[in-house]
């Protein structure tokens, strides 16, 4: 990590810092006085470690702290600081920033970021996954893609809890009542999207991500569209603008206001999510991640929900994005390793996994999770595990471990509202797209040598 500089781009204020006050310490402290420090009621000092998760919803909150205090009961010098941070991902990570600026970073986190590994924040957990009895429980694909981040020495800087699948979220019963068959192809899409449209009953065949998170989607859906594998050419120019991602932008993005509705231009996940669940669009793209809010919005009746892999690209087989590293990371400021490490082992637990699974509509990391029955008997479960483990599935190189990918991302999605809006041109978009990632590129390539 000596060859990895330390970024200076997150800028404190004095506002920010004051956010944190009531968020609860990262640092681990001992104090007997918090609670009980154990079922006999002895004096021993209990240990305090903080978690903070992202993206919390009002069910995922009530989750953590069910578990937090199953932990709790079972680990009784143990107590869990937890933080559940709601919103998109982008409100988690500016909160996470600031508190790595201020050297108040929780000691545990659910989200792991290429940038993180670059600033030196996090702890390699190699050493105590090698000695943990479980380690061969754990998914050992999801393990290599953890590994991958650091690709200079492929240590492992999270443990993974789960993997999902970018799919189209589909109304099957729009299609059976239209007579048509569910997308194969990118063309059948099209096709269907058209079809499946009448704005005379506000329904639509499609709804697109304009707001927060549309750069990613779009990123996924262009190369499933190419089949391309890999984002860089040996001599380091980006394939992002190649002409085939901007046929598909035409198309795809010229779709707006067409055959979506006019308020896709701002539509994060959570405007995208209530769209399809009001019976406005037929189909939207996200992950797995938004079942349990489909399964609740439509009371578990799957003949009004589906998910279906991407269709098959231009070359004919089809291409899914190569697997995003996630984990629990634990950072290297916590001052209580061995109960972090207690903590983020309890959450890989057979029943503890496959109940966090289950609620983020993933497939467990936890292999003997993975096997319960729900799997099988979910059908966007099935379809998700049967496309992760076709040998006929081509996974695209998805440069995850480029400190600065997602800030590309987010910097091109005022320019996806500006495509929308035709007052820029796909093409132009693609070029400036293809500019920074191989500025990245560059750039990390130096770090390396």
């Amino acid at each position: 990590m000596k060859t990895r500089k330390l970024r200076s781009s997150v800028l404190v204020g004095a506002s920010l810092l004051l956010a944190l006050t009531g968020c609860g310490s990262n640092k681990a402290t001992n104090s007997a006085s918090s609670g009980e420090a154990s079922k006999n009621g002895d004096k021993a000092k209990q240990t305090t470690i903080s978690f903070w998760a992202a993206a919390v919803t009002t069910e995922r909150n009530a989750f953590f702290e069910k578990i937090i205090k199953q932990f709790e009961e079972e680990n009784p010098d143990i107590k869990v600081d937890y933080l559940g941070v709601p919103g998109d991902l982008s409100a988690y990570e500016q909160k996470v920033n600031v508190a790595i600026s201020a050297e108040q970073a929780p000691d545990i986190m659910n989200d792991f970021k290429a940038d993180l590994l670059a600033r030196d924040v996090l702890e390699p957990l190699d050493a105590y996954y090698d000695s943990w009895a479980d380690k061969d429980l754990i998914s050992a694909e999801l393990i290599a893609s953890n590994r991958k981040l650091d690709t200079k020495e492929g240590k492992l800087y999270a443990l993974p809890y789960s993997s999902q699948t970018w799919n189209l979220w589909l109304r099957p019963d729009w299609f059976k009542e239209a007579g048509l068959a569910l997308p194969d192809t990118w063309d059948q899409f099209f096709e269907d999207v058209a079809k499946l449209t009448d704005k005379s009953k506000d329904r639509y065949g499609l709804s697109i991500r304009g707001g927060a998170g549309s750069a990613n989607t779009l990123e996924m859906l262009m190369y499933s569209y190419s089949g391309i594998a890999d984002y860089f050419t040996p001599e380091g120019k980006a394939t992002i603008n190649d002409p085939l991602h901007a046929e598909f932008l035409e198309k795809y993005l010229g779709a707006y206001n067409v055959y979506t509705p006019e308020d896709d231009l701002n539509k994060g996940w959570s405007e995208l999510a209530a769209t399809f669940q009001s019976d406005k669009a037929a189909v939207v793209v996200h992950n797995l991640g938004s079942a349990s809010s489909h399964e609740k919005a439509f009371n578990g009746d799957y003949t009004k929900f589906e998910a279906v892999p991407f269709p098959k690209g231009v070359n004919g087989y089809r291409e899914h994005p190569g697997l995003m590293p996630l984990g629990l990371t634990m950072t290297k400021t916590a001052e209580n390793k061995d109960a972090v490490w207690k903590f983020m082992t309890f959450y890989l637990s057979h029943d503890i996994n496959s109940q966090y699974a289950k609620l983020y509509g993933e497939i467990p990391a936890n292999q003997e999770a993975a096997a319960d029955a729900w799997i099988q008997d979910i059908p966007y479960m099935k379809s998700a595990s049967e496309l992760l483990n076709s040998a006929d599935t081509h996974f695209a190189g998805t440069p995850y471990y480029l400190p600065g990918y997602s800030n590309i991302q987010k910097k091109i999605e005022p320019m996806i509202q500006k495509v929308m809006a035709k007052k820029m041109t796909g093409t132009e978009m693609l070029d400036e797209w293809a500019k920074l990632l191989e500025a990245e590129k560059q750039s990390y390539d130096q770090t390396q040598k």
